[in-house]
Formats: structure tokens, C-alpha cells, sequence
């Protein structure tokens, strides 16, 4: 299957994403747009390249040498495409740490392509994540009292973004406030040529109509960051100035067979999202203070899960904890050694339940467990279904046979998210882009 016509097209847009399932969102929302738009996960060679290429990395929580490296490896593959413009893709959040990996991994592209300043736009509009002056809201909570201050790996105790990115970052660092980003493209670039000593710019956004400017402001940057809902803002004026083909109709496959969905996100919305779907199916909790303690809670899982597959049903495994219990771990063994404890674990049974039990939809909950999960089942490329609403879209992996999978971030999604995405996979897609308004569900 080649997805959306993408063979040999000049590669308009190239992204590096610091997690999958922020590169899946991204190249939905692209492919929504009518961009054929190609993911491949991991630095390596993809398949193919379509219009616009993304490689979703495994960067977010590495150390800081390991992900500029592994940005820089992605990087030189799409030089060597010749991509037009370079978009490093993070978190709506910004979630990094005071040693990174926003700021040397934006550094190093930076460097890398000789360019002089790039701007950042993390904000989510459509989930009411805004910034003025420089500070991340949620809604009318700030960044640093809401539950991502609690964030097991990545915890935000900072709202102040600015700060936030001149800690991990040797280039000055500056604002461009709410009252330039309301003037429109032409006062942004302005603001960028009147400062010629700053770098990096974190920007303002509290309305769509914002994230529409600052892509207008960038179209001809070589480098753009931010969350992807900036770039869902660049395919009409690539379309309006003939940089792109005309657009894409919308295609994904429909995948049959038995359903599951793995929880490894620890976040309250998926914690709300698996109670939802324990009314009306089967769920097994997995400690991991009791893998710790020797038990084979994999062995457990397994046979759960053969259970439900022989009977029909589809059924979810988790290993989420209360936050108290996570905590305690991670004083015990370390905050990153935890999670990857979890991931192992997930890991293994998903190769289980696909090639020994025969599940073929699959939806994965949490951003570093999504991208372990799919490592493990040897999946390289994904052909991506249109952005539906945050925290939903869809993919098919070729490789070893077609599974459907929706990988999800913890903090997003409605509360119904598992069970319908688990029917919605049943269904092919083919429909026409998204091109008189964005986002797709107002």
C-alpha cells in the first residue's frame, strides 16, 4: 500500500517529532489538509517520502546527546530530500527539562542549516493551551498548577516558557507578545528583522486566527517549531503558491479482527478515559511494584488476554497507578528505570497478544509507551488517516500484516476514545480534505 500517492514527490515540509504520537498528529493533520504525507518511526531510512515526511523519534525524555543526535540523523535525510523548510515538532506542553531536549535539539537544526532565528509556537488553541506573555495556560489554569506539574518524567514547574527555554538553551531567547502577533504576519517578521541578536522566539498565541498568522509569518523559514497545530496552517499557502500538489484525497484502510487497548499513560484523562471503558469491557491492572517484587505479571496479562480474545471480546491492560504509588516507585528505582519498566512490560505482551492471539486493532495510551510498543512489534512505517479532534487519529501498519492502531497521548481525547476508536478502525476512509476551515470539529 502506498498511502496517498506518495512516490517520488519534491519534499515540500520536513518534520522531526520528539515523540510518535506528537508525529502522528502532526501528519494527520497534514493529510487532513490534502498533503500526502509519509511517517516513518525512528531516524533511519523510511519507505518512502510523500509531499511531506515526518520522523517520529524517541527524543523527548532521551538524554540530551542521544536526542540531538538522533534529530541530527533525521535531519541529514531530509536535507538530503531537499526538504524546503525543517519543523521540529514537541509537545503542546513543552515538555522538556531544564537540560532539554527542546533547546539543543532546535540549536543543533538550527546550526545545521546556517539559518538565524526560528519561532515557537507550542500552543493548542483547540484545547484552550494558549500563551500570553510568554506563559503556557490551560485553559485559565497556568502550566505549572496544573496536573502536568505532577508529570512523572517530564514534570512542568515552570509556566514561564521563555525561562524554560533559555535554561536548556545557549541562543538568546525572546518574546514576541499578543499585541505583535495581532497585527499579522508582516508586524511578526518585522519584530524577527528588528532583533537580528535573538535566536528563538517564543510566541503568543491565544487565538486560531494566531497560529494562522505566525504560519504565514514563517512559510519561508527554513526552520519552524512548535506543536503541530501551527503547521496544520501552512498546507493553503503552500497550495496558493504552487510549493505543493493540488490536494490529496483522504484514504485509510479498515482493519477487522479482535481489539485491544494498552494503557501505559498516567495522566487523569486516561485514567477517566479506562473507567469509561471498564463499564462495558474487560480491563486488567498490572503493578508494576509487583514485577518489582519478582511476580510474572506478563505471564498474568497473557493469560488475561487469551481469555478474552478466544470469547470474542475486546479488553484493555494497564499499568497505571495512583500518582502516591509512582511516586514511591520511582524514590525506589529511579523515574526513568520506572517507566521504562512499564514499557518493557506492555511491550512484551503486545507482541503477545498480536502474533499469538490475533488482535489486530490496537489503541496505545500514552506517548513513550506508544512508541515502545510499536518498536516491539518491528513496525518502521505508518500510513496515517486524517486528524479527526486531539487525540484521535488513526494508522495502519503493512508490516507484518495490516494492524490497525491508534496511538494516543495520555491528556487527550474524549472520555469514549477507546471503545470508539476500537469500532471506528472497522471502517475504510475516503473522503476530501479539509481545506475552507481549520480545526475540522469547531
Amino acid at each position: 500500500m502506498t498511502p496517498h500517492g506518495a512516490d517520488h514527490m519534491p519534499l515540500v515540509f520536513g518534520a522531526i517529532a520528539d515523540d510518535l504520537t506528537g508525529g502522528l498528529e502532526l501528519a494527520s493533520m497534514l493529510i487532513a489538509r490534502g498533503v500526502p504525507t509519509t511517517l516513518s518511526i525512528g531516524p533511519g531510512a523510511p519507505a518512502r517520502y510523500g509531499s511531506a515526511h515526518v520522523f517520529a523519534l524517541k527524543s523527548r525524555v532521551a538524554p540530551a546527546s542521544e536526542a540531538v543526535g538522533a534529530t541530527l540523523e533525521a535531519l541529514e535525510r531530509l536535507i538530503e530530500q531537499g526538504a524546503r523548510q525543517i519543523f521540529f515538532k514537541y509537545c503542546a506542553t513543552f515538555d522538556s527539562t531544564p537540560a532539554g531536549n527542546i533547546g539543543p535539539c532546535a540549536e543543533a537544526i538550527l546550526d545545521r542549516l546556517g539559518a538565524r532565528q526560528a519561532l515557537f509556537v507550542p500552543a493548542l488553541c483547540e484545547t484552550r493551551r494558549t500563551v500570553y506573555l510568554g506563559h503556557m495556560f490551560g485553559g485559565a489554569q497556568l502550566l505549572a498548577e496544573s496536573p502536568k506539574r505532577l508529570d512523572p518524567l517530564t514534570p512542568m514547574t515552570d509556566s514561564n516558557l521563555v525561562r524554560v527555554l533559555q535554561a536548556q538553551s545557549q541562543k538568546q531567547v525572546g518574546l514576541i507578545d499578543y499585541t505583535v502577533v495581532d497585527q499579522g504576519p508582516e508586524a511578526i517578521r518585522s519584530r524577527l528583522e528588528a532583533t537580528a541578536g535573538t535566536s528563538f522566539f517564543l510566541c503568543d498565541t491565544l487565538y486560531e486566527r494566531h497560529l494562522a498568522s505566525l504560519a504565514a509569518a514563517a512559510v519561508d523559514a527554513p526552520l519552524l517549531t512548535g506543536n503541530s497545530s501551527v503547521a496544520a496552517h501552512l498546507p493553503p499557502l503552500w497550495f496558493e503558491n504552487g510549493l505543493a500538489p493540488a490536494p490529496a484525497p483522504v484514504r485509510l484502510d479498515g482493519v477487522d479482527g479482535p481489539g485491544a487497548v494498552l494503557v501505559g499513560s498516567l495522566a487523569e484523562q486516561t485514567a477517566a478515559q479506562l473507567d469509561r471503558f471498564a463499564q462495558s469491557h474487560g480491563v486488567f491492572s498490572i503493578d508494576i511494584g509487583q514485577a518489582y517484587a519478582g511476580r510474572d505479571v506478563v505471564s498474568d496479562a497473557k493469560r488475561f488476554a487469551a481469555t478474552e480474545t478466544a470469547a470474542g471480546r475486546d479488553f484493555a491492560i494497564s499499568t497505571s497507578l495512583p500518582q502516591t504509588r509512582v511516586e514511591a516507585l520511582q524514590a525506589a528505582h529511579g523515574r526513568l528505570e520506572t517507566g521504562a519498566k512499564a514499557e518493557a512490560i506492555l511491550s512484551e505482551i503486545a507482541r503477545s497478544i498480536v502474533l499469538d492471539h490475533g488482535v489486530r486493532r490496537l489503541v496505545v495510551a500514552g506517548g513513550e509507551t506508544s512508541g515502545a510498543v510499536v518498536r516491539a512489534l518491528g513496525i518502521t512505517d505508518l500510513d496515517v488517516g486524517p486528524y479527526r479532534e486531539p487525540g484521535f487519529s488513526r494508522s495502519v501498519a503493512a508490516q507484518p500484516f495490516p494492524i490497525a492502531l491508534m496511538l494516543k497521548s495520555g491528556k487527550l481525547g474524549d472520555v469514549d476514545i477507546f471503545a470508539s476508536a476500537l469500532d471506528d478502525m472497522r471502517r475504510p476512509i475516503c473522503e476530501a480534505p479539509v481545506l475552507d476551515r481549520w480545526p475540522p470539529k469547531v
